[in-house]
């Protein structure tokens, strides 16, 4: 895939739930890293809130799960099967979030991720996930 490849043409999810703007890169079943522009309109009270930063890292490790495995691979829903999460700041109109998932482990029907986001060079939230995928 390309960092120009339109993203909605490889999640489910669609305006205003997409949480991700560009796929920088991938390396199909190891990493992909996205990014997304935080608008003043997403941030209620100047600041984008946590919840939606997990929700980008859950995205770019969908994204992630299709690319390794093809265009079917999300055919089932989502399901998340466990989340941690560490925040250590938040972002604010204007920053650029950059989303960074590991893969530890997928198989065609389930992953366990890492991901990392930051603004700049500042770590602003990790995480570890993961998610099944119902049968279709």
């Amino acid at each position: 895939m390309t960092p120009s490849t339109d993203l909605r043409e490889l999640l489910p999810w669609s305006y205003p739930f997409l949480m991700v703007d560009r796929m920088v890169h991938c390396v199909p079943h190891e990493s992909a890293v996205t990014c997304k522009q935080v608008t003043a309109s997403e941030a209620g009270d100047g600041c984008f809130p946590s919840v939606l930063i997990l929700e980008g890292l859950s995205q770019t490790a969908a994204l992630l799960f299709r690319l390794s495995y093809g265009p079917e691979a999300l055919s089932g829903a989502p399901l998340l099967g466990y989340l941690k999460a560490k925040f250590r700041s938040g972002a604010q109109p204007g920053d650029t979030l950059l989303y960074t998932v590991t893969a530890i482990k997928m198989t065609s029907r389930r992953g366990v991720f890492t991901g990392v986001a930051r603004v700049g060079a500042t770590k602003i939230a990790a995480t570890e996930l993961a998610f099944g995928v119902s049968a279709p």
